[in-house]
């Protein structure tokens, strides 16, 4: 499972979950979108921006960056983005800078880059530092989910649901979120073991996108295929960054691969000094 591919698609669901990890007040947190953004003539972009809505000035705009994986080079290339994005699309609304990390041993930063960590827009999340599961923010409880083994997550998930059932009118698709979590974090659990965690009936489930997702007639293979498809698309982004243009061959390459192949060879671009080391030559 890559992990900041999973938040960010739960960003996709809740683009002010980072505002509230961060714990940044928001005026009023409907109508934010959560979008990925090219800078032009660059090659940069930017996986998570919550996006405010235009009739709210002072809501600010959130650039979100999920780093589990240490990076030497993160601050230096973090602020080039963001500059760069104020400096192509300016908005008058002011901004906020959120990084979550697992712990404090995954952060990298150097002299050079001391002072920008001192800056009041810049919110360093450490994870395992927050009291998830204890906060009154049931949001939260479900970044728990994320990060926690595999043998805790079925009393997280029974604790989201109480808390659904105990909320009908909240507004939040409770069930939507829990989905959005379980379907990457736990791929290989048996329908039983789902309907366990979830507590539905053999009806509800069958009603529910992941129920559909994972063991509808026929979709297995597509399930597999995408899967897939989403570890190459982090791979080229990985690849991108690191060595910037990418020659077409290595794109064909990634495109043959399968999955196994995949997560080796995103093990090593972290180290990588060239497209070769990637490939193992």
């Amino acid at each position: 499972m890559k992990t900041d591919s999973l938040f960010y698609r739960l960003l996709q669901v809740e683009p002010t979950l980072a505002f509230d990890l961060a714990g940044i007040a928001v005026p009023k947190q409907t109508g934010y979108s959560f979008i990925s953004q090219e800078i032009k003539q660059t090659a940069f972009r930017l996986d998570g921006i919550a996006e405010p809505p235009a009739d709210q000035p002072d809501a600010p705009r959130g650039y979100v960056e999920v780093q589990f994986q240490p990076d030497d080079d993160f601050y230096p290339r973090f602020f080039s983005e963001i500059l760069l994005h104020l400096g192509q699309y300016p908005s008058l609304h002011p901004w906020q800078a959120v990084v979550i990390y697992p712990n404090s041993t995954v952060e990298r930063h150097t002299p050079a880059t001391a002072s920008f960590l001192n800056l009041p827009n810049l919110h360093r999340v450490y994870l395992d530092r927050l009291p998830l599961l204890d906060s009154a923010n049931p949001k939260l409880w479900l970044i728990a989910l994320i990060v926690a083994d595999a043998a805790k997550v079925a009393p997280i998930v029974q604790k989201v649901q109480a808390h659904r059932e105990a909320n009908p009118a909240e507004g939040i698709d409770w069930l939507e979120l829990l989905e959005t979590v379980l379907v990457y974090k736990l791929p290989t659990f048996t329908r039983e073991e789902i309907q366990k965690m979830f507590g539905l009936n053999d009806v509800d489930l069958k009603t529910t996108r992941f129920y559909q997702d994972v063991f509808g007639e026929g979709r297995m293979e597509g399930r597999v295929e995408g899967r897939v498809e989403g570890e190459a698309a982090m791979l080229l982004r990985q690849l991108e960054r690191k060595f910037h243009t990418l020659p077409e061959s290595a794109r064909q390459r990634i495109a043959a691969a399968d999955a196994e192949t995949l997560l080796v060879w995103g093990e090593r671009v972290l180290d990588a000094k060239s497209l070769d080391e990637v490939w193992g030559h």
